[in-house]
């Protein structure tokens, strides 16, 4: 399977999700994109960025569900 990766600058995260917990935004992100958009995602960050991990064939779904989370 075929693999997209979306990036994110944590610096840009919207006010309503916390930067000091990290985890909590990457669990956030991958629980919704599941239940809203039946994507299975992987996220995971370094100090900069967060990275999502998408099945190409998913991509829209995946970018509407990040959309709605005003991420993209």
């Amino acid at each position: 399977m075929e693999t997209s990766t979306i990036r994110i600058a944590i610096r840009k995260l919207p006010d309503h999700f916390d930067r000091s917990r990290i985890t909590t935004v990457l669990d956030e992100i991958e629980s919704t994109l599941m239940d809203d958009g039946g994507v299975y995602v992987r996220a995971y960050a370094d100090s900069m960025t967060i990275t999502i991990e998408v099945p190409t064939n998913q991509l829209i779904d995946a970018a509407t569900c990040l959309k709605d989370l005003d991420l993209i």
